[in-house]
C-alpha cells in the first residue's frame, strides 16, 4: 500500500507516512463507530459485515 502512495521513486517510507498523516483526513475511532452505527441503523447487517464495512472505509482514506 505504501509503495502505491509514492510520489517519487526515491521517496522513503518515512516521508510517505509523514505526508499521509499531514495531508489525508483519517477518521477517528469515534467517527468510525458513529458511521458503523448509522449503517447498522439503516439496514440489518451481521456484526462481521459491519466490521468489514468499517475496515473498508478505513482503507478508502
Amino acid at each position: 500500500m505504501l509503495l502505491q502512495k509514492k510520489q517519487h521513486p526515491r521517496e522513503t517510507y518515512d516521508q510517505i507516512i509523514k505526508r499521509i498523516i499531514e495531508n489525508e483526513e483519517i477518521p477517528s475511532m469515534e467517527e468510525m463507530f458513529r458511521r458503523c452505527d448509522q449503517i447498522k441503523d439503516q439496514k440489518h447487517y451481521t456484526t462481521q459485515q459491519i466490521v468489514d464495512m468499517c475496515h473498508g472505509m478505513r482503507r478508502e482514506r
